[in-house]
């Protein structure tokens, strides 16, 4: 199916760049795995050699009492090895989908001293996360908020940019691993908290933020007034970020601009605590800049504000409803600019238009007329979507990887009775078919790709040639190219858990089981299944990549950028606390992805036998 491409051999990422990997030889998500789902484990080819197959063992039974050496556990399972080669290397794989009981386990390899770390099988192993990513989020507030971490801060932001009035953008929540705060990416978990109480009735109320009736709307309600202070009282669009610093890192061949992706050429000129005194003269810089994808963004979750809030805080609800429209207003004339030919854009001012359809503020055949320019930007010979109305290159996005389909797929659940919802479900079933699907067989992990190109746009880059029926001259890369121009090659957390999301959507409205498999996968390898053992998330798995929070330290909950690609397409990540802001920055795109993706993948009630402990 795959054939390298220029630059060096291909080989399987072995770990970073410090050093071989370290830890257990067999590869296995170490949260676990719900009891239904499919369940893998990956190994090497080289570290497998002379086994003959490979075990699970149930670590809460012991064949053997021992009071030195390990403990002997009882074998629950055995299985097969299945060969893989591609572009990671050689490997075998096993499946042990057949193993639904409640319990914690390891997998083996027979006749080898190769096993996994732990993990656990249950219903429940995913419902602790909702809550340990609202407590992270939280904790990265910003502005007058204290605990006992640390004190109130920014409390003078900011100074805009183009006139240096001073302006009351303190609020919201830091960002990027450090102080600074994004229109189009800091916000996202709002989406994610209002989807957990749709999907999932998830409720607490520890906090008791008064008058909101629950901590997630508490947290919603923090970020949303920062929305509404970002927003420019003249014109009604929403400005770009706060301390997002100067662009001393433009260049000829660096833009704001990368993959779908703002803020690429900015530098730290804005990351620094202040003194909390406005007219001081250390006032952080509110960009007052155009960025598309955070009108639409930040109107999508003002729109979903008016539900959520209308019951138990009806002014708020008003006050998110005329911020959202003013916005929509502002936007209608932008639509003939460069951006509105992006699929991107298009994809998020789809997910708005919704919004506003069910509201009966924009007409049946606008949001029909969005839909179809979608669909128009599908390849049908490779299924993939194109990047911008030219359809010169697939698309690619470096934190709204799967935009399009998620927005698609919003569309068929929210208008399953329109006309174009069969096609809109075709087109997602050729995406499905023609390229997810194949994209994914390429590697052990059940992974998506980064990206498809047209060429082998980067010099000393190792990429593979993707050979499918209808398709020539087709080429992807696991991960961002590292030769990149504008020398970005982020961590792509972000990309693997808007996959999941979208996937999570797919096995939906395609009626697809393997889709939400595959959505697992995709957090599966940000877990530790993975070659480097490695889990992105700070506090879940044994083994993490080091964040990159100079300012706050680890954080329990943080999700880093993860894994980042090598010249020969093999992965590396910060795991000896080098303090690489490219794998270790906490962002809340992937936090944000993965709750909007487990909102649909897990239960919103547990049954008893699907606990641990549950009788066998």
């Amino acid at each position: 199916m795959s054939e390298p491409m220029r630059g060096t051999a291909n080989g399987p990422a072995r770990g970073t760049a410090n050093g071989p990997a370290r830890g257990p030889a067999i590869h296995a998500s170490q949260l676990g795995y719900l009891c239904d789902s499919r369940k893998r484990i990956a190994i090497e080819a080289g570290r497998a050699e002379g086994a003959g197959g490979f075990e699970i063992q149930d670590l809460s039974r012991i064949d053997a009492q021992v009071l030195e050496g390990r403990e002997s556990w009882k074998t629950v399972l055995r299985g097969s090895l299945t060969p893989h080669e591609g572009p990671m290397g050689a490997y075998r794989v096993g499946d042990f989908s057949d193993l639904r009981a409640p319990g914690v386990y390891r997998a083996v390899l027979q006749g080898s001293a190769a096993f996994s770390y732990p993990f656990v099988i249950s219903d429940g192993v995913f419902s602790r996360l909702p809550a340990l990513f609202l407590d992270y989020v939280h904790s990265r507030r910003c502005g007058d908020f204290e605990d006992e971490l640390r004190g109130p801060c920014h409390l003078d932001d900011g100074r805009r940019s183009d006139t240096g009035e001073q302006v009351d953008a303190s609020g919201g929540w830091h960002d990027a691993g450090d102080l600074r705060k994004w229109m189009a990416t800091t916000t996202l978990p709002i989406l994610s908290f209002f989807e957990l109480r749709s999907r999932l009735a998830f409720s607490r109320y520890n906090w008791r933020e008064r008058p909101h009736e629950d901590d997630l709307l508490a947290e919603a309600a923090w970020g949303l007034r920062w929305i509404l202070k970002m927003q420019d009282p003249g014109t009604g669009m929403f400005f770009e970020d706060v301390g997002g610093g100067g662009e001393s890192r433009r260049g000829p061949a660096s833009s704001w601009w990368d993959e779908n992706h703002a803020g690429c050429c900015a530098d730290n000129a804005g990351n620094f605590f202040s003194d909390n005194r406005p007219e001081s003269g250390d006032e952080r810089l509110v960009r007052v800049q155009y960025n598309p994808v955070a009108q639409y963004v930040n109107a999508t979750i003002l729109l979903d504000a008016i539900d959520n809030f209308h019951a138990h805080y009806p002014a708020f609800s008003t006050l998110c409803r005329t911020a959202a429209l003013r916005c929509w207003d502002f936007m209608k004339g932008r639509r003939r600019d460069g951006f509105h030919q992006w699929t991107s854009v298009l994809s998020w001012r789809l997910l708005a238009a919704l919004r506003l359809h069910a509201m009966g503020v924009v007409a049946e055949s606008e949001v029909a007329a969005l839909v179809s320019v979608l669909l128009d930007l599908q390849s049908r010979e490779g299924g993939f979507w194109f990047m911008d109305a030219s359809r010169t290159e697939p698309y690619r996005g470096i934190v709204n990887s799967a935009q399009p389909a998620i927005a698609l797929a919003a569309f068929i659940e929210s208008d399953y009775e329109n006309p174009l919802a069969a096609q809109a479900r075709d087109s997602l079933e050729q995406h499905w078919a023609k390229c997810v699907s194949p994209l994914l067989a390429t590697n052990p992990f059940g992974i998506m790709p980064y990206g498809l190109y047209t060429s082998a746009r980067t010099g000393g880059d190792l990429y593979h040639e993707l050979r499918l029926p209808g398709t020539s001259g087709l080429f992807y890369r696991v991960f961002m190219p590292a030769a990149a121009p504008g020398g970005v090659n982020h961590g792509l957390a972000s990309h693997w858990t808007s996959w999941a999301h979208a996937l999570s959507a797919l096995a939906r409205v395609l009626e697809r089981r393997e889709c939400r498999h595959a959505a697992f996968d995709q957090l599966a390898w940000l877990m530790g299944s993975n070659p480097l053992n490695a889990s992105a998330i700070s506090g879940i798995g044994f083994q993490n990549v080091v964040p990159y929070s100079n300012f706050q330290g680890p954080m329990a909950g943080g999700f880093c950028n993860g894994p980042r690609g090598r010249p020969d397409d093999s992965m590396e990540a910060d795991l000896d606390g080098t303090i690489q802001w490219s794998t270790g920055e906490y962002w809340m795109v992937p936090l944000a992805n993965a709750l909007l993706a487990l909102a649909g993948l897990i239960p919103s009630e547990v049954l008893q036998s699907k606990k641990l402990g549950a009788a066998r």
